[in-house]
């Protein structure tokens, strides 16, 4: 896979549950786990976009 650019990782009481999200040289999303770095989830921009928009409706909470 070529070049990924991480933005610092999201983490969640305590830092044991953390959350890095990237993009490759041409805008393709990438989510891992730093506790798996090799571990990599590739989606799609609307993909994502898709995921954080449900996030914010609360459509996601019952996974919480």
């Amino acid at each position: 896979m070529s070049e990924i650019k991480w933005q610092e990782p999201y983490c969640a009481g305590g830092g044991n549950a953390c959350l890095q999200i990237g993009h490759t040289i041409d805008g393709t999303p990438i989510l891992r786990e730093t506790s798996r770095p090799e571990d990599l989830l590739v989606t799609t921009r609307e993909g994502l976009r898709s995921l954080v928009e449900a996030a914010k409706r609360g459509e996601l909470d019952h996974l919480l």
